[in-house]
């Protein structure tokens, strides 16, 4: 719910509707009054372990609290408005059959806080949030499980384009395993993130439509952009020969083409090049 702004009441409307307690009293009450203790959140079997995959999300609203001021007789404090403390979680749980299908809520919460909401229902299961292309955001991008696990990935047909990608994990209730998952988020602006199927290339960092210009021409943009610290990786007709362990920027032909740019480690960028145009 959406509150711009709360009407004040005025000392004499306070003063028409309390007439027989002073304001003093009035204000002691409200003070003394608290909200119910929030609920705490159902355990379902034993303890376990588990391994994950990644998602997208909604970000929770955060709950208005007003106060209410009645008449003599009746009871003063807080009036909660807006969304149920449940909306606050940083996951959904929904109950189905012998399964809990899991998926983000607040794409921005601490991990920590991730495992805690799994640990209420006797699971142990780790996850994190990573950044993403934007329409692969919420998805399910990496999820590890034991041998054997059980975890299932919801599927999601034309989600993310021509590609099946999740949108959330299927957990059985009395699963004992140790997992790990990993959801999309989407990048932040200058963000780097590594790309995957249906990415365009050069989306993951900020050089769309690299693709198929020569390098000289991808230089000048290195350059414009003060980028120096690339690496470059050899491609012609799916091999990576004569050079597999990558080339030097000297070994590198000013007219030979990008096939891709992707994020290295720390401020790193790879360039995917050949004499061929794709």
């Amino acid at each position: 719910m959406n509150i711009e702004r709360l009407n004040p009441i005025s000392e004499e409307e306070v003063t028409a509707m309390v007439s027989r307690q002073t304001r003093d009293d009035l204000a002691e009450r409200i003070m003394m009054t608290t909200p119910d203790d929030p609920p705490t959140a159902p355990r379902h079997g034993r303890r376990r372990l588990l391994v994950g995959i990644p998602l997208a999300v909604t970000a929770a609203a955060a709950a208005v609290v007003v106060t209410s001021v009645a008449g003599p007789g009746q009871r003063v404090g807080p009036l909660p408005v807006g969304p149920d403390r449940a909306e606050a979680a940083a996951l959904s749980f929904q109950r189905e059959g012998g399964y809990l299908i899991v998926t983000v809520k607040d794409p921005i919460a601490d991990p920590e806080r991730y495992r805690r909401e799994f640990a209420a229902y006797g699971l142990d299961i780790d996850l994190r949030l990573a950044p993403v292309s934007p329409r692969k955001a919420g998805t399910v991008i990496f999820m590890e499980t034991p041998e054997g696990g059980d975890l299932e990935t919801i599927l999601a047909p034309g989600r993310c384009g021509s590609e099946v990608c999740g949108v959330g994990v299927k957990v059985p209730v009395d699963y004992s395993g140790h997992a790990s998952i990993v959801f999309g988020r989407a990048a932040r602006l200058g963000e780097k993130y590594d790309v995957g199927e249906g990415d365009a290339p050069g989306e993951g960092v900020d050089l769309p439509g690299i693709s198929g210009r020569t390098v000289a021409e991808a230089w000048a943009v290195l350059k414009e952009r003060n980028i120096t610290d690339v690496l470059y990786r050899y491609e012609f007709r799916g091999s990576d020969r004569p050079y597999p362990h990558g080339l030097r920027r000297d070994q590198v032909k000013p007219e030979w083409y990008v096939h891709d740019a992707v994020a290295g480690t720390g401020d790193r960028m790879i360039l995917f090049v050949g004499p061929e145009k794709r």
